[in-house]
């Protein structure tokens, strides 16, 4: 190779190695900017799920959650749902994955320690599963979500709908 050539090579591949380098290190002020943040489901949310009446659609109740969300498609919820005891339900941990632009699919199990008192019904030993369809707008969440009981040998136990909506927890590098 001649030494103009050689020296454009080596510029291109530093270049190259710097874009590497610098990728993985934080935030970029392109990723502060509102169009880098459309439609995107990383990181925590405050939620307000509401339980419906499967067959009218009718609310039922409402209560916060967090929801958290991890780059390679991992995320964690809790609940403060007043159907459950205390110390009921762990934390309910599953995957999640884009669908299209600002739509994801997400499915996540808690387990359920122990049942509820017989009188009234209330829910058995087991695994509660939680199958959301999302929608992220900005900083703004919506979701529909089926649930699903399940007893400890996996045997499908009741149904339930819900719809959700949330706001972004505030980000600590906002100005």
């Amino acid at each position: 190779m001649n030494s103009r050539l050689l020296k454009r090579f080596y510029a291109v591949a530093v270049l190259a190695l710097a874009g590497v380098l610098i990728l993985p290190f934080g935030r970029g002020a392109v990723a502060h900017s509102a169009d880098a943040d459309e439609g995107k489901l990383q990181g925590t949310w405050h939620i307000t799920v509401t339980l419906h009446n499967c067959q009218t659609g009718a609310p039922l109740v409402s209560f916060p959650s967090l929801l958290t969300f991890v780059r390679g498609g991992e995320f964690v919820e809790v609940t403060s749902n007043p159907a459950f005891l205390p110390g009921q339900r762990s934390p309910g941990v599953g995957t999640w994955s884009r669908t299209e632009a600002h739509t994801f699919k997400a499915v996540s199990d808690a387990f359920l320690y122990f049942n509820s008192p017989t009188n009234p019904p209330g829910f058995q030993r087991g695994v509660q599963r939680i199958i959301q369809d999302i929608e992220v707008n900005g900083d703004q969440f919506s979701a529909k979500a089926s649930t699903q009981f399940f007893d400890t040998n996996g045997n499908l136990l009741t149904t339930g709908c819900a719809t959700a909506v949330g706001q972004r927890f505030p980000d600590l590098d906002a100005d």
